[in-house]
């Protein structure tokens, strides 16, 4: 089946807790050591640069990145790409920079390799969407969960989507008119569907921001 140019990242979806164990490990298999004995120092990993320390797992990420990729499949006939986490986020976060996604520790080398193994399956398949010379364009979507229900202004409504555009800056292949315009536009689009998403316009976008991603 052919692919579309959609690509979906689920970094904080991962399950498996396998060889994780903080413990001698083997020179075949060593172990993954929890993220992090000693909480890193804040000037190394800013929490107000998305850095910032938490090992809390998003809950069923995972299970609906799938199905929407599933859902896509069946609509298109085509398939999009996908990465999922393999490792819980309590070992390794794949939406930090390396330096703040695992334990920095000198035997924590199969970290280091899950973590490149997931950036660099990322990498390939945005080359293979947009080849040289390619002038298409692509969409990677990063889904995370949150605890966020309603919107940060009243009258507060319940959001059923946040969409995080880094202030815009994730999102310059799309004019303000293809997302926020009446008729094509991508929030009021979904607003047709009865899903409630905040953002609701352009100025809450630049303005608020409440959820905009990490390193992916």
């Amino acid at each position: 089946m052919a692919n579309i140019k959609l690509l979906f990242t689920c970094p904080h979806g991962g399950k498996n807790d396998d060889g994780t164990k903080n413990d001698d490990g083997t020179p075949i298999n060593p172990p993954i050591i929890r993220r992090y004995t000693i909480p890193p120092d804040n000037n190394i990993c800013p929490a107000a640069e998305g850095e910032g320390f938490n090992d809390i797992n998003d809950k069923l990420t995972l299970e609906l990145t799938q199905a929407i990729v599933k859902n896509i499949t069946n609509l298109s006939g085509k398939d999009p790409y996908a990465v999922y986490a393999e490792f819980n986020r309590r070992w390794i976060d794949y939406n930090r920079t390396e330096t703040c996604a695992y334990e920095q520790h000198s035997c924590n080398s199969k970290a280091q390799e899950k973590y490149l193994i997931y950036h660099n399956n990322i990498l390939q398949i945005i080359e293979e969407m947009l080849p040289q010379g390619d002038n298409t364009m692509a969409f990677l979507f990063d889904i995370h969960g949150t605890d966020r229900e309603r919107s940060p202004e009243p009258p507060h409504h319940f959001i059923e989507l946040l969409v995080g555009t880094d202030q815009a800056n994730s999102r310059k292949a799309l004019t303000d008119a293809e997302f926020w315009n009446e008729e094509k536009g991508l929030i009021p689009l979904l607003g047709t569907k009865n899903i409630r998403a905040y953002p609701e316009h352009l100025s809450q976008e630049i303005h608020k921001f409440p959820l905009d991603g990490g390193y992916i």
